[in-house]
């Protein structure tokens, strides 16, 4: 056999080979078509509406009132009564502090009032004579004039000194240094044998019970919010601990450092779970937006993927894969994938497939 003709031959085989392929994939695209079918289906239109506009604003949590507590009194430290974390009660004893110096002070004063109580004694003795001696005209009016000055004097020496003793009990009453409010022990700041400074801190306390949020919101948005906006609170490292309360403050002055505006709400909750320092995330409405909606029935899932059926012009189902945001009443907002002119299936008689032919 010549080489033209074995060329001949090969040619032709290859287009034998062609046209069983083509006349396969023919088979296959006959058999595909047979498979899309007609399904009845409700269907809806993609809407645009309007959404809350969110930011988020980190912060933590803090007890409701946080008490320093100091002393107005310098001295030795003789005795601390507590320690970090116990529970105590307004009243309850913290620190007591050396009060040796104050009760000699305390004698002194007492020892001062039974004086000028002595003297006071005498002087009204004295002006109850002279009286009687004025009213008979044994003694002139200047000599009982100053007989009552006498008697006078001595009443605002007693006075003096029980003004005395009254403010070195007040002295006393700062060295025995009780609980202000009912709350925890947080932290301790002196010991037994220090010297307490007027003014500076022996012990720290935080009211039991009631807890509050403190977050920093950015200085574009904080012209967007007052008292009484409605924030969702998020302690992220707890389970179910999401609370909506209103704003009870809004800082109007930013912080130097961060160029932030504190804002702070009270969490109206018993949970125990909740401790001081603990990390929050609070969601905080600016405003409003348009987003692209679509209801919850109508989102199909594969796995991690999430997804609608579209309604093409000719009627035929098409799925197209889509970003969802956070849901909003019974719609999802789409962040991706819709453009909110289609047309989209509620739900069908039966699961569609790519290229079924969707009927009412």
């Amino acid at each position: 056999m010549s080489f033209r003709n074995q060329i001949r031959i090969g040619a032709t085989l290859a287009m034998m080979t062609m046209l069983f392929v083509l006349a396969g994939c023919g088979d296959k695209a006959e058999t595909a078509a047979a498979q899309s079918k007609d399904v009845k289906a409700t269907t809806a239109l993609v809407r645009v509406g309007e959404v809350a506009r969110n930011v988020t604003a980190t912060g933590s949590l803090q007890a409701g009132t946080t008490v320093m507590v100091s002393t107005r009194m310098m001295g030795w430290v003789r005795e601390v009564h507590v320690t970090e974390g116990q529970k105590v009660t307004r009243g309850d004893a913290l620190v007591s502090i050396d009060d040796s110096d104050l009760l000699a002070k305390k004698a002194q004063a007492e020892a001062g009032i039974a004086e000028a109580s002595a003297v006071l004694a005498n002087a009204q003795k004295m002006a109850e004579r002279f009286e009687n001696l004025y009213a008979e005209k044994s003694v002139s009016k200047q000599q009982l004039d100053d007989v009552l000055t006498g008697r006078d004097r001595a009443a605002a020496g007693v006075k003096m000194a029980k003004a005395g003793l009254a403010e070195v009990k007040v002295h006393l009453s700062y060295l025995d240094i009780t609980a202000p409010v009912d709350g925890i022990v947080t932290r301790k700041m002196i010991e037994t044998g220090n010297m307490a400074n007027p003014g500076l801190p022996l012990i720290n306390m935080e009211s039991a019970g009631d807890m509050k949020v403190v977050a920093h919101l950015g200085e574009k948005d904080v012209s967007a919010v007052a008292l009484g906006t409605l924030v969702n609170v998020e302690v992220t490292s707890l389970s179910g601990a999401t609370f909506a309360v209103p704003l009870t403050k809004v800082v109007p002055t930013a912080n130097p450092g961060s160029r932030t505006y504190d804002i702070e709400a009270a969490l109206d909750t018993a949970d125990p779970r909740l401790k001081s320092g603990m990390f929050a995330r609070v969601t905080v409405p600016t405003g409003s937006r348009e987003a692209v909606l679509v209801p919850a029935a109508a989102v199909y899932k594969r796995g991690q993927l999430t997804g609608v059926w579209i309604v093409a012009a000719d009627k035929t189902a098409h799925l197209r894969w889509v970003r969802l945001g956070h849901p909003v009443g019974d719609d999802y907002e789409v962040l991706a994938g819709l453009d909110g002119n289609e047309s989209i299936v509620l739900n069908s008689a039966t699961p569609l497939t790519e290229g079924d032919r969707v009927v009412n």
